[in-house]
């Protein structure tokens, strides 16, 4: 039902009346007001047609149930979406629904309405809807992916501007020569503003992104109806918002979306990892010890298999194969996300760093473990006197487990170590082989290669 040529003065004046006992609902009757100007009114006196449901949302945004507010934003017309930009409330009635529901309800809006120009399989309305509130719907769970992306694209120039400003700051702290400026910081910013460039132009697609909360989702590959197999990439211990950025944590990814057709991979980082620095995104080695962390490996755990149930309601990706990999902690992420209720295809260990106790390996599920000799296999063979059981994980590792089908591979300098690990040179390549197997090395080929095969067979 539409509340037809609106006079401001009229409306404002009669829900004063209606509301004088109220002071908080009489509070909102400037944002009213303002929000019936931005739906396209002109002035103090300006006449619009917006529906009676921006007039509910604009004075108790929580009124609404999840269906109705579903069912409104169905048919929210042009005005309505430019409305609902200045309002705030709504979103928070969608972020607590069921995901499923989110997806049926985006999927039933129909998209022979006509689609958006340039802005394949997004429907006139969708794209008003997603320009309306970008950051949101590029952050809710139930989404189809690409209409997540789209919103991410939509939400880049305000994250481009936020980033620009913060660079500024920097490079004006360098400049005066303050002591506390951080060199790493402003090179970090300088990446993430070529990063973002890259997202604003559709060249890198963002399924999640909050630089404050380090959550990012990148997606690699197009879902779509040839879609088979899907793939959630966790990298390990110590990374940050700047290993995406340089493009660090996406090898493997990227080689895996490029050899095998109907691939769309996620490479996930949701919340700080172990070690991760807090405002320059370097490493950070006085906790290390995070990595071996099993609350905080089951709390993200849990993020995780929210993260999948959110994914898999897209009807391109819920058929498709899925697989898990883990780098280092990664794989500890990925098998607690298991412990919570996300189920896999396939799970595949680079040089995985553990299980929780209560994990128990799925019986429908495939698991594989690559890796080298590298410092955490070395730190694996270590055995705590107090306990008699492994310092790392409790000796709970993939490389421990039956269940796991073992690779192991020789590094390219693996001719210099001599067992004993006594010099800081072979430590440097116990380092260096951890970080090779998250690599497209050709150094690293016959591993990517055995990967390839487990995630196409």
């Amino acid at each position: 039902m539409l509340l037809g040529l609106s006079d401001l003065d009229a409306v404002g004046s009669g829900l004063r009346r209606f509301l004088e006992d109220n002071q908080q609902d009489a509070t909102r009757l400037s944002d009213i007001a303002s929000t019936f100007r931005a739906a396209g009114g002109s002035g103090h006196v300006g006449q619009v047609t917006v529906s009676n449901d921006v007039l509910v949302l604009a004075t108790v945004p929580a009124s609404l149930s999840g269906p109705a507010l579903l069912s409104y934003l169905s048919t929210a017309t042009p005005a309505d979406a430019r409305a609902l930009a200045t309002l705030t409330g709504w979103q928070q009635t969608l972020q607590r629904m069921d995901p499923s529901k989110i997806g049926a309800w985006w999927a039933g809006m129909n998209a022979a309405a006509g689609t958006a120009a340039d802005v394949a399989g997004v429907a006139q309305r969708q794209e008003l809807l997603l320009a309306a509130a970008p950051a949101m719907f590029g952050a809710l769970d139930g989404m189809p992916a690409l209409a997540r992306v789209r919103a991410n694209q939509l939400n880049a120039p305000s994250l481009l501007r936020a980033a620009e400003k913060d660079l500024e700051t920097a490079r004006t702290l360098s400049g005066t020569g303050q002591a506390h400026h951080d060199p790493d910081r402003t090179k970090m910013l300088q990446n993430e503003v070529a990063y973002l460039k890259q997202v604003e132009a559709g060249n890198v697609q963002l399924y999640l992104y909050d630089r404050d909360r380090s959550r990012i989702v990148e997606m690699i590959g197009t879902p779509g109806p040839d879609t088979r197999h899907v793939i959630t990439y966790v990298p390990g211990t110590f990374t940050g918002m700047n290993s995406f950025y340089t493009g660090g944590v996406q090898q493997v990814s990227k080689y895996l979306r490029s050899e095998a057709p109907g691939t769309v991979a996620f490479v996930y980082k949701d919340g700080r990892f172990p070690g991760e620095e807090d405002t320059a995104g370097g490493p950070t080695m006085g906790r290390i010890g995070e990595a071996n962390d099993q609350d905080l490996a089951r709390t993200s755990g849990q993020q995780l298999a929210s993260f999948e149930s959110g994914m898999r309601t897209d009807p391109y990706l819920n058929g498709a194969e899925q697989t898990g990999i883990g780098h280092s902690w990664g794989l500890a992420n990925v098998t607690s996300s298991e412990v919570a209720g996300a189920r896999y295809d396939k799970v595949i260990s680079l040089a995985g760093a553990g299980m929780l106790p209560d994990w128990e390996p799925q019986p429908t599920t495939e698991y594989s473990n690559l890796y080298y000799h590298d410092v955490l296999i070395q730190g694996q063979g270590v055995t705590n006197p107090f306990t008699n059981r492994g310092v790392v994980w409790d000796g709970n590792n993939p490389i421990h487990r039956d269940e796991f089908d073992q690779n192991f591979y020789r590094g390219p300098d693996d001719d210099e170590l001599d067992g004993l690990i006594n010099s800081v040179e072979e430590g440097n390549i116990l380092m260096d082989n951890h970080s090779l197997i998250a690599t497209d090395s050709e150094d690293n080929m016959q591993a990517l290669e055995k990967m390839l095969g487990t995630v196409t067979r």
